[in-house]
C-alpha cells in the first residue's frame, strides 16, 4: 500500500513517541510515511504545514494538516482496527484530563530543558526553572495517589510512561552538568519510587515500549 500520510517527526520528542506507539499498535506504518523535521529551520516543511512550527504534524492525503499530539493520536486511533487507546466509557473526559495532566507535566519539563539549553547563561532564570519543576513535582505526586490502571493499554498510561522516561533523559543528575545522556537516571526515581514500580508494570503490559525509546 502506498504511503498516504506524512508524519513530520523528530526522534527525541516525547510527543512524537506517543504517535509512534499508536501507529505500532494499530499496524499503520504502511499508511504513515515518517519525515524527520528540522524544528529550528525556518525553511523546513514543518513551518509551512504548522503555523506553530511544532512536532508532530500529520499531513493528510488531501494536503490538510493535523497538529497537536493528542489530536493526531485520536485520529489514528479512530483509523485503526485494534483495541482503542482513547477512552470510550462514561469517564471519558476524566481519563482525557488525566492524560492531559501527564502531557502538561511533560511541557513543564521541556521548559526546564529549554531554559538551560537556549537561554544565554547571563540570562538564565532559576525562578522559571523552580516554578516549572514545582509543577513537575506536584503532577508526579498526583499520579502517585492516582496511578493509571494497567489492565489495558490506553492514552493515560501511555502518556505517563512517556513522561517518566522523558524525565530520565532530561531531568537527571547528569543534566545539571550539561550532559543529559550520562549514566544517571531521572531524579523522579528516588523521589517517587512508587512510579518507578508503576513503570515496571507498564513494561509488563506493553513490552514493545522499549522499541520506541528515542535513545
Amino acid at each position: 500500500m502506498s504511503k498516504q500520510m506524512i508524519l513530520l517527526h523528530a526522534v527525541p520528542s516525547p510527543f512524537c513517541r506517543k504517535i509512534d506507539i499508536v501507529v505500532e499498535h494499530h499496524g499503520l506504518s504502511d499508511k504513515v510515511y515518517v519525515q524527520i523535521a528540522k524544528t529550528h529551520d525556518v525553511n523546513d516543511r514543518l513551518e509551512k504545514e504548522n503555523p506553530l512550527g511544532k512536532i508532530p504534524t500529520l499531513i493528510m492525503p488531501n494536503g490538510d494538516s493535523l497538529y497537536d499530539s493528542e489530536v493526531i493520536f485520536n485520529y489514528l486511533d479512530d483509523l485503526g482496527d485494534e483495541a482503542k487507546l482513547m477512552p470510550q466509557g462514561n469517564d471519558k473526559y476524566l481519563q482525557l484530563t488525566h492524560a492531559k495532566l501527564a502531557t502538561g507535566i511533560t511541557d513543564a519539563a521541556l521548559l526546564v530543558v529549554y531554559e538551560g539549553r537556549l537561554r544565554p547563561a547571563d540570562k538564565y532564570c532559576q525562578e522559571i526553572v523552580d516554578m516549572q519543576m514545582a509543577k513537575v513535582t506536584k503532577g508526579l505526586n498526583w499520579f502517585v495517589d492516582n496511578p493509571p490502571q494497567l489492565q489495558k493499554l490506553n492514552i493515560v498510561n501511555i502518556s505517563l510512561a512517556i513522561l517518566l522516561e522523558y524525565l530520565d533523559i532530561r531531568i537527571n543528575e547528569d543534566a545539571k552538568h550539561g550532559t543529559e545522556l550520562g549514566e544517571n537516571k531521572g531524579q523522579w526515581r528516588s523521589s517517587h519510587p512508587e512510579l518507578e514500580a508503576w513503570l515496571a508494570g507498564f513494561y509488563g503490559l506493553y513490552p514493545k515500549f522499549a522499541d520506541t525509546r528515542p535513545y
